[in-house]
């Protein structure tokens, strides 16, 4: 065995372990799992893989959005008719529904596609192959095997969910959406934004048909508003407007000035909301709120307003 290849074989592997994250912004505080992944016999090769995937099979990323920047400037493409309304679609356990079977056909189709060498094609389905079925994981001194899904905390998962979903997206969302005339459709990870009107008040219901296991979940906007991402969008009769958007779990508490940290870390949080100022499409009105808000959390923090 070559030199190189000994970086991508894990010398002291064990078995990955279950926790959980209380999501306390929701309601009934649901438990998120997560595996460590990272003493997995394959965490090494997984993390080659996600960099293979993104290398060799390129995606579109028609309906992806970046950041919030990206989603203010995608939504002044949607015209604001009087029947215009916004809702949101969210993935539940994303990563635990992505059907792995379908998942190989799709990527063997997308080498095909790019016209990759056979034998770096047959590479690639050999280790994404491995990767899914090494899927397991203990808890409470239990090990359990993930059978046809991915792994919250493996490398591959976000890349190997982004493939999938921009298959679906397009393909039988693509039909969804030219069939119920959405005109607006954005997606950040499992967040989805789109227009509803009259004519396609069943979206939520097709997008549940698309496949097994995968669920969505609908918010409508409430008074003229809703909240995706950093944002609540206010729909009005000049068009949409913007306002900074914290959920009710939010503190003020950053790295505070007496700690320890460098200068740079605990400078990045300020640097951050000060960022978000300056690029957001906010109105003055809302722009003042937020300065005056981000001024306290400098002051709860010990900071210099003069920064």
């Amino acid at each position: 065995m070559t030199h190189s290849k000994w970086k991508y074989i894990n010398l002291n592997p064990g078995t990955p372990v279950l926790r959980g994250l209380i999501k306390v912004h929701k309601e009934d505080t649901p438990i998120r799992p997560i595996v460590n992944f990272r003493n997995a016999p394959t965490y090494n090769l997984a993390k080659m893989l996600a960099n293979i995937l993104m290398k060799y099979i390129p995606l579109p990323s028609v309906y992806n959005v970046q950041n919030s920047v990206q989603l203010m400037k995608n939504l002044e493409n949607i015209p604001c008719t009087p029947d215009l309304r916004l809702a949101s679609l969210v993935i539940s356990n994303m990563y635990t529904n992505i059907p792995t079977n379908k998942l190989l056909d799709i990527i063997e189709n997308a080498c095909k596609n790019d016209n990759l060498e056979p034998l770096m094609r047959q590479e690639i389905l050999q280790l994404t192959r491995l990767i899914v079925t090494q899927n397991y994981f203990r808890f409470q001194d239990k090990t359990y095997l993930q059978k046809n899904s991915l792994a919250m905390g493996a490398p591959t998962s976000s890349a190997l969910s982004e493939i999938y979903l921009q298959f679906m997206e397009n393909t039988k969302i693509f039909d969804i959406l030219c069939r119920s005339k959405v005109e607006g459709y954005y997606r950040y990870v499992d967040d989805i934004i789109y227009d509803e009107n009259r004519t396609n008040i069943e979206v939520q219901k097709s997008f549940n048909e698309i496949t097994i296991g995968l669920h969505f979940t609908m918010e409508r906007e409430e008074d003229q508003k809703i909240n995706f991402l950093d944002l609540t969008i206010t729909r009005t009769e000049n068009g949409l407007s913007y306002d900074i958007f914290r959920k009710h779990t939010t503190i003020d508490t950053i790295i505070p000035h007496d700690s320890c940290h460098p200068l740079e870390q605990k400078m990045a949080a300020i640097r951050y909301y000060v960022n978000r100022i300056e690029t957001y499409n906010l109105h003055q009105a809302k722009r003042q709120k937020e300065m005056d808000i981000v001024k306290q959390i400098i002051i709860s923090n010990k900071y210099d307003t003069k920064l």
